[in-house]
């Protein structure tokens, strides 16, 4: 009886030095395993990529008209002082082709539509927005707003390479000059988005508070539009 009750208690502590040793072997292989692809490029450069960007770019419904660029040296008299839309008694509008500053208080949307139903832009105005965003528009875009008590468009002519990007659309080569660049925000929280005429896109997070801050490497070529969304501004470095 002895015996077999020895032999038992030997099968048990084999049994539980295997197990340890599986276990061990488990977690050894867990935290040595290479961070996926998705993991690293977001790690490295905050960089979203995958089905997670793909599904983001078909949620934009994004306009082919945003490679579109207006003519910065045709300005309208008319539109000098701005254009104020009626908010209070139309949702829908149009405006003559140029490149204009949008605005707006206390708190609403600006939808800028092209003749086929794809979005140019969107933007929220005010908290939890932006301040306001450019956009080249032209006389085929349809402009809806809601929820704002007040809404306006700017003019807005000077031809600059800022190193800072309010929210809207930049053209590569006309807005910002080609090259490679720093990007970070200061505060808030929202998306750099790299379009190509030849499809090709890339989405960048960024996130500013007064304890982190994203930064991401970016390189830009002529043609290519540069989207500012969901945040006020970013910070544009060029490092080469």
């Amino acid at each position: 009886m002895m015996r077999e009750a020895k032999k038992l208690q030997h099968s048990s502590v084999i049994i539980v030095l295997f197990s340890i040793l599986f276990l061990s072997g488990c977690t050894s292989t867990f935290f040595e395993a290479v961070p996926s692809e998705k993991a690293k490029s977001y790690e490295e450069n905050h960089e979203i990529i995958g089905t997670e960007k793909e599904e983001m770019l078909k949620n934009l419904n994004i306009s082919e008209t945003i490679f579109d660029v207006s003519d910065r040296d045709n300005r309208d008299p008319e539109m000098e002082d701005g254009y104020y839309f009626d908010v209070a008694n139309d949702e829908e509008f149009t405006l003559p082709t140029g490149r204009y500053w949008f605005s707006g208080e206390i708190s609403g949307n600006i939808y800028i539509y092209d003749d086929e139903g794809h979005l140019l832009i969107h933007e929220i105005i005010g908290h939890p927005g932006v301040l306001g965003f450019f956009a080249d528009v032209d006389e085929s875009h349809t402009i809806k707003i809601d929820g704002l008590e007040y809404a306006a468009a700017h003019m807005n002519l000077e031809i600059e390479f800022p190193s800072e990007l309010s929210a809207g659309i930049w053209h590569v080569g006309t807005d910002i000059e080609p090259g490679s660049y720093t990007i970070n925000s200061l505060s808030g929280f929202g998306h750099v988005i790299i379009l190509d005429p030849n499809g090709d896109a890339q989405i960048f997070e960024m996130v500013g508070s007064q304890t982190t801050s994203t930064e991401s490497e970016i390189n830009l070529r002529d043609g290519q539009v540069v989207r500012v969304t969901g945040i006020s501004s970013v910070e544009f470095e060029r490092s080469g």
